[in-house]
């Protein structure tokens, strides 16, 4: 445990699975960086950054988090020197409607609230979520998704005006892409100012993923690039 910076990039990751510690590696990725760390929202402390992150969840043994490679494309790629705390909360298999109401939402909205009381600000949320929702559902179901999203991302931007929302289009998990999903994602981008796409994840084939769901080391390394360039590209 170590005092969490006072001046830092923060930077925090939420949805299913696929932003827990679910990444299959054929190595290790190297991510000892002296000015990163991680913020574990369960006791309010900060630690040096390592894999696997605290405070999401994901498969035990060897598994990690698109983080590093979004930290390792930062410091690589653009020389990236600031301070960076590292932040998640995520939990696999879950839908929009569950972030909004029921136990999840209410352990949802403790991370709010301790975030709020450590007075930590995230200026990057990356959301990625989709793979549980149905593919070929109604309307309103898609009225109903869209309208949970939103409120799920209001949630974020109250508790800080200066968070923006990199949001990737995803649908595909063993299964069709569904346009209707992804139609319904857009739609959340094109509505908010503060949210901003930052990939189409639907895009990865086989190649990036280990089981036809979750990323593998490429897939990883693709997303954390994507995620590198997003944060680059405002924090000039």
């Amino acid at each position: 445990i170590v005092p969490c910076p006072k001046e830092s990039t923060n930077i925090a990751y939420f949805g299913q699975s696929n932003h827990g510690n679910i990444i299959k590696r054929e190595k290790t990725l190297d991510v000892t960086y002296k000015n990163v760390f991680s913020y574990d929202w369960r006791l309010g402390v900060c630690s040096k950054y390592k894999e696997p992150l605290v405070g999401v969840d994901g498969r035990a043994g060897g598994f990690g988090h698109v983080s590093s490679d979004t930290i390792n494309s930062l410091k690589k790629n653009y020389d990236f020197s600031e301070n960076i705390v590292v932040l998640g909360f995520s939990k696999g298999g879950t839908k929009a409607q569950d972030w909004v109401d029921g136990p999840f939402a209410d352990k949802f909205n403790f991370f709010l609230k301790r975030l709020k009381k450590d007075d930590i600000k995230i200026d990057y949320v990356f959301w990625h979520q989709g793979e549980s929702e149905i593919k070929n559902a109604n309307r309103i179901y898609y009225q109903n998704y869209t309208k949970d999203i939103q409120l799920i991302f209001k949630k974020f931007l109250t508790t800080s005006s200066r968070t923006k929302i990199g949001m990737a289009l995803v649908s595909v998990c063993k299964s069709e892409k569904s346009k209707s999903l992804i139609k319904s994602q857009r739609s959340i981008i094109q509505e908010n100012s503060k949210v901003f796409l930052t990939l189409n994840t639907d895009k990865l084939g086989d190649i990036y993923r280990y089981d036809g769901c979750h990323f593998n080391s490429l897939g990883a390394s693709v997303i954390g690039k994507k995620y590198a360039a997003f944060i680059n590209k405002f924090n000039k």
